[in-house]
């Protein structure tokens, strides 16, 4: 039987919830007149969480992971999916089909390799790909790369994506789109 995530995650954010409720009671936020976009500031009470912006993305030290890379230009046969899903790792965990997901750094067209996102684990370099839905076109893969699990977006150096974790591993799969 699958197992679920959902609820390890309910648990820990209700348990960080309580724990932050806990420290304002006790006082515990005595940095808040800190601006909320500082590192190490406190939020406010009138910002309960800290705005993500550029500027305060700009700070913070990315380490960005060894990847492996293959590029060529060669003609072969087609794929087509249907994209009708738009989220984050909440969407992904429905396992309710492909899922678009809007970073910074690219887009990504993404399902768990279990929920049948396993054929991007078959992607090559010049696969032709047809999307309906979100980003719906003609594309053509261009490019592979295989990096860590949560890596952070800048592996995607812009462009469209299609993106499945490989099997027994902690490895994911990141297949460019570029349009046909």
């Amino acid at each position: 039987m699958p197992r679920s995530h959902a609820a390890p995650r309910a648990v820990t954010a209700l348990a960080l919830a309580l724990l932050l409720a806990l420290a304002h009671l006790a006082g515990g936020t005595q940095n808040a007149s800190a601006a909320p976009h500082e590192p190490g500031a406190a939020p406010s009470e009138a910002t309960p969480l800290a705005p993500i912006t550029a500027e305060r993305d700009a700070g913070f030290a990315v380490r960005t992971p060894a990847v492996e890379v293959e590029s060529a230009s060669a003609a072969r046969g087609g794929y087509a999916f249907d994209v009708r899903l738009t989220g984050h790792q909440e969407a992904l965990d429905l396992c309710a089909g492909w899922v678009f997901e809007d970073f910074m750094a690219g887009d990504v067209v993404s399902s768990h390799n279990h929920c049948g996102g396993d054929v991007v684990l078959g992607l090559e370099v010049g696969d032709a790909v047809a999307l309906t839905g979100y980003a719906e076109g003609r594309y053509t893969v261009t490019q592979l790369k295989t990096v860590p699990r949560y890596s952070p977006a800048t592996v995607l150096e812009g462009g469209l994506w299609m993106q499945t974790c490989l099997w027994d591993s902690d490895l994911m799969r990141l297949a460019r789109l570029s349009p046909a």
